[in-house]
């Protein structure tokens, strides 16, 4: 693990579910987590919380978890009170999103130490009774939201991106950079068709469980993040390594479509349509900086939704 403590902001958003076991209690809730992670079970981590309105960075954090308990630490669970500050941070969190706080009965609080002894860490996940069982529960995004944000245009988008600045080669904030930047044809030119096609190699090596193209289809950080050797040498089993690969998709984005751009020494804004790897509908300006031969994101002022049914 490379960290020591597990922020409640990120792991918090988790929405209640409907599970094949119901749990009847907290403490049977802590136990079915307990026994879902250290198995690194996706599928029942998954019916243990209802994340359908979370978006795809909360999946990312939550299922990274499960495979943390399964692979490197050694995980154990507990109840707890839920106090006033877990109550306050709800609401921040909530309202920073334009979101609605849940009702919170208590926590699910997860220990976590490396087993290789390291390092440790923690982490809370507020629960309440959901109908008969208790279940995990999470802010979310209201319908009005959810319409808000799919209305929101790319236009809108893009001008926002640029009013807050854009830094440059120099690390200047520049909130002229759109003066300063080429407008690129309506395919985003050669960044465009670059990113489509990184991204398209990468979903392929996703849907093949192949960590060993993942390598392969992105920059220094995929090299680092679907390795096959640890740091010290030692080979890493392929089923760890194809359970990150199952848990770093879920903030991927695919099927990419680009609508236009504009690009600036090393660096591009794409404005772009996609879906992330829950099935959101994503859409907005990314900005990309050029790594050798792979175009990295550096940032985004991109919004998801669920996508139509």
């Amino acid at each position: 693990m490379n960290h020591t403590t597990f922020g409640l902001a990120l792991l918090a958003l988790l929405a209640s579910s409907a599970c094949s076991q119901a749990q009847t209690s907290p403490e049977a809730l802590a136990k079915a987590v307990q026994g879902a992670f250290s198995k690194g079970d996706f599928e029942a981590a998954r019916k243990l919380a209802d994340i359908d309105l979370a978006p795809a960075q909360l999946h990312f954090f939550y299922f990274d978890a499960v495979r943390e308990c399964a692979s490197e630490a050694v995980c154990s669970t507990s109840t707890a009170a839920a106090d006033e500050e877990l109550i306050t941070r709800l609401k921040e969190q909530a309202a920073q999103i334009n979101a609605e706080a849940p009702k919170v009965e208590g926590t699910i609080k997860i220990e976590m130490k490396a087993k290789d002894g390291s390092s440790s860490g923690k982490m809370e996940m507020p629960y309440a009774k959901v109908g008969n069982a208790y279940k995990l529960v999470s802010i979310a995004y209201s319908p009005a939201e959810i319409a808000r944000l799919k209305a929101t245009s790319n236009e809108s988008l893009v001008k926002e991106f640029f009013g807050k600045g854009i830094r440059d080669s120099q690390g200047e904030l520049r909130t002229d950079w759109e003066k300063a930047a080429t407008k690129l044809p309506a395919d985003g030119g050669a960044v465009g068709k670059a990113f489509v096609e990184q991204t398209r190699k990468m979903a392929a090596a996703v849907d093949a469980k192949d960590p060993d193209a993942a390598m392969n289809s992105g920059g220094q950080m995929a090299q680092i993040v679907y390795r096959d050797k640890d740091f010290e040498g030692n080979t890493i089993p392929m089923a760890q390594r194809q359970a990150k690969l199952q848990v770093q998709a879920l903030r991927m984005l695919r099927d990419v479509k680009v609508s236009g751009g504009y690009q600036f020494e090393d660096a591009a804004v794409l404005l772009i349509e996609a879906r992330d790897g829950i099935g959101w509908a994503v859409h907005g300006p990314i900005l990309l900086v050029q790594e050798g031969e792979t175009w990295d994101k550096a940032g985004d002022n991109l919004v998801s939704v669920p996508a139509a049914k």
